[in-house]
């Protein structure tokens, strides 16, 4: 079987996404979605589920549904807003240490370490123990950037059961899972939207002057800049998507980056800008398949991206980009970049 990539949702591809009707791929055996639209109902089916090589039980389905319910009540908004006042100290004080006139890693010396605190603070785990297991967990990363990499696969399962053992917060999906999420796929999430502004000095000049626009801002680098390429589902039902008629056990590929750039659903899609109102990206998923922990990655997103850009009146790369990652999502390496403050007149 072979592995789906498709240059256009590259993130520094040329050209635009490739947006077409859903159609069978024999090469990747499975249906591919690109058209908004058909992704959008994808994720609101009830008859599509995440691949599995076998049917799920159940008492499975039970014990996803047990968990998203927890993973909902632990991340409530009295929740979100009692770990925001911990960790905006903890970025205002590390956005203070970032220099002016030399270049500076941000991916390095700003977005990972905060992403580091919130997942311990999330997770209930010793501060002190946070860079030993976001070590630990580099392989499970790595995997879920390139899940057709059989080695990448066996090492992310054998580190699996230590991490387990690690964590034992009440909700199941802020343990371990968390943790790699918050610690790991967030930072490259943040780089990736990052880099988005620095390669649009115009859209970061206007958020710096108007901050408030913070967190339309943040849904609108998701969908111009998400990390996640794809996503696979299987049937577990029959049912018609986008005209194609899907058997039960079919796989689906939805390209989600193509949909978050249909230009039947957005203007002007590939360009950024932080006032679209509006969106509706699919970054973080939709209906039945919504991602649980989207409102603490937005406000994740939103605390360390809007006290950036609003000290900071511009930033530039400081030299070229080299990504990593795979085919379900890469970021860059390092973001090296020279940021600067407004001059203050003293007449």
């Amino acid at each position: 079987m072979s592995i789906p990539i498709w240059s256009s949702d590259e993130f520094d591809s040329p050209v635009s996404p490739h947006i077409e009707p859903a159609y069978f791929d024999k090469d990747l055996d499975a249906w591919v979605l690109s058209r908004y639209e058909d992704v959008l109902a994808a994720f609101r089916s009830s008859a599509l589920n995440i691949e599995s090589k076998r049917p799920r039980t159940a008492e499975e389905d039970e014990g996803m549904n047990r968990m998203r319910a927890e993973a909902r009540e632990a991340l409530s908004p009295a929740q979100l807003r009692e770990w925001s006042e911990v960790i905006v100290p903890l970025i205002e004080a590390r956005l203070q240490a970032l220099p002016q006139g030399r270049a500076v890693d941000l991916l390095d010396s700003y977005l990972r370490p905060n992403c580091l605190d919130l997942a311990a603070l999330v997770t209930e785990i010793d501060p002190q123990d946070a860079m030993r297991l976001q070590a630990l967990a580099r392989p499970v990363s790595a995997a879920t950037a390139e899940p057709y990499d059989p080695v990448l696969r066996a090492e992310s399962k054998s580190v699996m059961p230590q991490l387990e053992v690690c964590f034992h917060g009440k909700a199941e999906s802020l343990r371990e899972s968390g943790f790699v999420a918050l610690s790991h796929t967030l930072p490259c999430m943040l780089a990736n939207a990052c880099h988005a502004l620095l390669q649009s000095p115009r859209q970061w000049m206007l958020l710096h002057r108007e901050p408030g626009l913070a967190e339309q801002a943040v849904e609108e680098l998701m969908r111009y800049a998400g990390l996640s390429r794809f996503l696979g589902r299987q049937a577990v039902d029959d049912l018609i998507l986008g005209g194609a008629s899907i058997r039960k056990g079919d796989r689906l590929i939805l390209r989600i980056i193509a949909a978050n750039h249909d230009p039947a659903r957005f203007t002007d899609p590939n360009e950024l800008d932080i006032h679209r109102r509006g969106a509706g990206h699919l970054t973080f998923g939709a209906g039945l398949h919504a991602c649980v922990g989207a409102n603490l990655l937005r406000m994740a997103s939103v605390a360390m991206i809007r006290p950036l850009v609003a000290t900071f009146s511009s930033a530039v790369l400081a030299e070229p980009i080299t990504w990593q990652g795979g085919s379900r999502f890469q970021f860059p390496v390092h973001l090296p970049v020279m940021l600067r403050k407004d001059v203050v007149s003293s007449t």
